[in-house]
């Protein structure tokens, strides 16, 4: 019985450890300001530097087409349009846009984590 039980344990191990390792975390950074003298927002999103050929290039595209045809009109959109797409918010901050030293916009910066698997 003892050696089943241990025999058991590591095949469990090495498949926890084999599965796992298809598992890859890709990040990205979405970038929102106001607009002057609009109700919608300005975004931009950046998800690196990737291979063109790996598997969620057309997920990308996919998000960077959406949002560039598509006016948010409050940083929650694109929040919960992020989140809807499976992304999960890791980070946020906020800083200033100065325009020549005279006025300044807020800038809301999100970075975001999706976990994909390799096969």
């Amino acid at each position: 019985m003892p050696k089943f039980t241990l025999t058991a344990f590591i095949f469990f191990l090495f498949t926890t450890i084999a599965y796992g390792q298809n598992e890859v975390g890709k990040y990205c950074e979405v970038t929102c300001s106001t607009v002057f003298l609009s109700k919608n927002i300005k975004i931009s999103i950046s998800f690196g530097k990737e291979n063109p050929l790996s598997s969620d290039t057309a997920n990308r595209n996919k998000i960077v087409n959406f949002i560039q045809i598509n006016k948010f009109e409050s940083d929650v959109d694109i929040l919960n349009y992020m989140s809807s797409q499976g992304w999960t918010l890791k980070s946020s901050c906020l800083t200033e846009d100065v325009n020549g030293g005279s006025s300044s916009a807020p800038v809301f910066i999100f970075f975001f984590e999706k976990i994909f698997r390799n096969i």
